[in-house]
């Protein structure tokens, strides 16, 4: 762990309490923050954490699948209870949210954001996604119950700026909102000012450039388009929900 700068607040919220890592007393949640792969640089930046248990807080802090970087300042990061996966045989690599600088640029690159946000909902399952902002002011929001598969990135910048003849920047970022009960598929990348709205499927590699506002829909392609509509999603296995599926109608004939 790698805190510079002032009024910088970890929060982590248990069931039956909240605990502010900067001054806490409790030497097991000080292991796991020193374990931690977290760098936050800059003042009055805000990370709440939520978690069902400590031994979750635990899993997620001190696995090797969880990364965050603030650099900048007056930043909030919003988690609720998130299960990250790591997998080296199939290559799945976790949660890394980043906002300002990238790892690795060097040290004659220095970026920051300042006031983005980042929430992400209860019960999201991560398995290999990279999220980046680097503009001021912008936001990334991913609802509950939703899945991310792995080779994903969620980028709410272009990193650099384009502009047009006159020199005037065109490809300012917002946001990004993935709705409730959204599956991305492996390799998808989703770019700034993108919606996905809530019970929809985006297929695998498919690059999503755009909003996309009604739901139930199954999204492919690049640019990625409206391939099916009228459609729902189960995390179970076909043959699991099959079994459950006709016991289920089996009672309802009676």
């Amino acid at each position: 762990m790698n805190i510079q700068g002032q009024n910088n607040r970890i929060i982590f919220a248990f069931p039956d309490r909240e605990i502010c890592c900067s001054d806490t007393a409790d030497e097991k949640i000080g292991k796991m923050l020193e374990r931690s792969d977290i760098s936050i640089i800059g003042n009055d930046n805000r990370v709440l954490m939520h978690f069902d248990s400590e031994e979750s807080a635990e899993e997620l802090l001190t696995g090797g699948g969880f990364l965050l970087i603030v650099k900048g300042n007056g930043n909030r990061v919003d988690m609720g209870t998130v299960i990250v996966r790591c997998s080296s045989i199939l290559g799945m690599t976790g949660l890394k949210l980043i906002i300002g600088q990238l790892p690795g640029l060097g040290a004659g690159v220095s970026r920051t954001a300042d006031g983005c946000s980042v929430t992400i909902g209860n019960r999201v399952v991560i398995n290999g996604v990279t999220l980046y902002l680097q503009e001021d002011g912008s936001q990334v929001s991913i609802g509950d119950d939703s899945q991310l598969s792995w080779g994903v990135d969620v980028w709410c910048t272009d990193a650099h700026t384009i502009t047009n003849l006159e020199g005037e920047p065109v490809n300012y970022a917002e946001s990004i909102e993935i709705g409730n009960h959204v599956w991305i598929g492996k390799d998808v990348k989703i770019g700034k000012n993108v919606r996905i709205a809530d019970n929809s499927i985006v297929g695998w590699g498919s690059i999503v450039t755009k909003r996309f506002d009604e739901p139930n829909v199954i999204l492919a392609g690049n640019p990625a388009r409206i391939v099916k509509r009228g459609i729902n999603w189960d995390r179970k296995c076909i043959n699991k929900y099959l079994k459950e599926y006709t016991s289920k109608k089996t009672l309802e004939q009676g």
